[in-house]
């Protein structure tokens, strides 16, 4: 069985989901694709599904609560349910509510053996109000969560704004979420709709995106490959990124950032990774998925590629000296400090 696509829809409130989703789910009837969509409405009376142009598609609806808590058994008994029926769908989008957290709804799709067997996460996609983003930034911690999180940005409603307020949310958005990609679209004009069907999580090529990405912004040494660097900006946001010549021991830095996840999750949205690890001709792929590390098998490193392991978090009040120390102590060409006799 070939597990079918999902894709996750998410933003704050009013950020224009629906709407997008409309679209979204235009173009895929367009090119011959069905669509089995879930809405989440936070009440106890659904209003979404009526906005939602979907004839010729099955919606269920979850009303009074919200999928990323206490309706998330609820959403594992309806995949099951509609894998075991193996319903007649080409694709699964989840649009959440506007306070929903997509990590913790992401869970079961990258956690669940039961679940992961019916469907695979390839996007999710974060709609960002161009005139609005900034306050909900300073003032809800679940819009950070959001962008954060989201494999995909588009800054919406951009007919109603001149260009370089989209250039400078654009701005604010790389700062805060330098691994995804940034686009922009409105209701008139329409989305790039093909550019974000044609976009697969983990795809190698958008990984190797994001490693060059920091290729380029690194500040290189002749002699040494740790590299480091940090993105400071409003919100009390920071990206951080290193990057390290020495092979790791998967299984310990695997240990140490699921109790960092665990003791640290309100301040640490996302961790994504590719390392070099001790006799391994692959990359490690590291994401985080809520207080959950996914470890997975990544592609071979090409002959006269540079092994070098490569880090990211995102967060509130992240230190860069205490993930710096933790890593290293992952290297395997760690030695513990020589402790003076007294």
């Amino acid at each position: 069985m070939i597990p079918k696509p999902v894709t996750i829809i998410t933003g704050f409130l009013g950020a224009g989901k629906t709407t997008f989703l409309n679209h979204f789910h235009s173009f895929y009837r367009e090119n011959g694709r069905r669509v089995l969509i879930i809405e989440n409405e936070f009440g106890e009376e659904g209003i979404d599904s009526e906005l939602v142009i979907a004839p010729d598609n099955k919606i269920f609806e979850f009303n009074n609560g919200c999928l990323c808590c206490n309706l998330n058994e609820d959403l594992f008994t309806l995949l099951e349910e509609l894998g075991n029926r193996n319903e007649t769908f080409d694709e699964l989008v989840i649009e959440t509510t506007g306070i929903a957290d997509p990590a913790k709804i992401a869970v079961p799709f990258l956690i669940n053996q039961s679940v992961s067997k019916y469907y695979r996460l390839e996007r999710v996609i974060g709609l960002v109000d161009i005139m609005l983003i900034e306050t909900f930034l300073s003032k809800t911690d679940e819009a950070i969560r959001q962008i954060s999180f989201s494999d995909i940005l588009i800054i919406n409603k951009t007919d109603s704004v001149n260009a370089s307020k989209v250039n400078n949310i654009k701005t604010l958005l790389e700062e805060i979420n330098p691994l995804a990609s940034v686009m922009t679209g409105n209701k008139i004009l329409g989305y790039p709709l093909k550019e974000i069907s044609d976009f697969i999580r983990n795809d190698n090529k958008k990984d190797q995106q994001w490693l060059t990405h920091y290729e380029n912004h690194d500040h290189h040494d002749d002699d040494h490959h740790h590299h480091h660097q940090s993105h400071n900006h409003d919100h009390d946001i920071t990206s951080l990124s290193f990057s390290f010549s020495e092979t790791f021991n998967v299984e310990k830095l695997q240990l140490h950032l699921m109790l960092l996840l665990n003791l640290q999750t309100e301040y640490i949205y996302r961790v994504k990774g590719i390392i070099q690890a001790e006799q391994n001709s692959n990359k490690v792929v590291l994401q985080s998925v809520a207080t959950f590390l996914e470890v997975s098998e990544g592609a071979s490193w090409k002959t006269g590629e540079d092994r070098i392991s490569r880090i990211v978090f995102i967060g509130k009040y992240l230190k860069r000296k205490g993930f710096e120390e933790l890593l290293r102590e992952c290297l395997t060409t760690y030695k513990l400090p020589h402790l003076k006799e007294t």
